[in-house]
């Protein structure tokens, strides 16, 4: 019969050779905050791609340009842009918008010849998007041409320019570069060779180097005005 020192012996090695768990990895309340956080920014590009489509590609869409689909490469990257304060459209007439001359191929006071827009990176970004070497694609029905960018005092159409340039974070200003970076907003001018009447549909596309491209699809309202809203 084990005497009483034994026993307490024999209790004591036993504690000592049963594992603890205390040790043992767990999931705390902040990993699953961020866990979740990560899958909604992956959700959200994903939801951003399919909503960037706007419409379904036309019979003549060549199927490797992958429309509104974003690659791992591009979320890696997230070279993303966005569109946040809608469109607006000015008549084909001769004369300043927003205090940039503009000289139009031809003139129509009836539809609209020139197109101006403000463009930011979607959400968060690492690295910046190159938009001095950035096109402006225009197609309305089987009309379509690339135009570039330029930098005169005087804006002569078919050509785009960089009107303004912000920063949606207070207090905080723009580089006067062309790299469109992290909070910056560039404001676009886009003026093609065509026009666009009263209910016609056109895109106009922004396509940088090193991101993905902008299409953004509008119809024109019934009235044309010195501002037309086309949202």
């Amino acid at each position: 019969m084990p005497t009483q020192d034994e026993t307490a012996e024999e209790r004591e090695t036993i504690i000592r050779r049963k594992p603890f768990r205390n040790n043992e990895p767990a999931i705390t309340g902040l990993e699953i905050i961020i866990l979740l956080v990560a899958g909604m920014l992956i959700i959200g590009y994903f939801v951003y791609g399919e909503l960037s489509q706007g419409k379904t590609p036309d019979a003549g869409t060549q199927p490797d340009q992958k429309q509104g689909m974003i690659s791992n490469a591009v979320v890696a990257t997230s070279n993303l842009l966005t569109d946040p304060g809608g469109m607006f459209g000015f008549p084909a007439v001769d004369g300043p918008i927003n205090g940039v001359p503009v000289r139009f191929r031809s003139q129509d006071p009836r539809a609209l010849g020139a197109f101006e827009f403000t463009i930011q990176p979607f959400m968060m970004t690492t690295g910046a998007i190159d938009m001095g070497h950035a096109s402006v694609i225009w197609e309305s029905g089987n009309d379509q041409e690339k135009l570039s960018l330029v930098q005169t005092p005087v804006l002569v159409c078919p050509n785009w320019t960089i009107t303004q340039k912000a920063n949606f974070v207070p207090l905080k200003g723009a580089d006067q570069d062309l790299l469109l970076e992290g909070s910056e907003q560039f404001t676009l001018l886009v003026c093609p060779a065509g026009h666009a009447a009263p209910y016609q549909q056109f895109t106009l596309t922004i396509e940088p180097e090193n991101g993905e491209i902008l299409p953004l699809t509008r119809t024109v309202p019934p009235g044309i005005t010195p501002v037309t809203n086309l949202g």
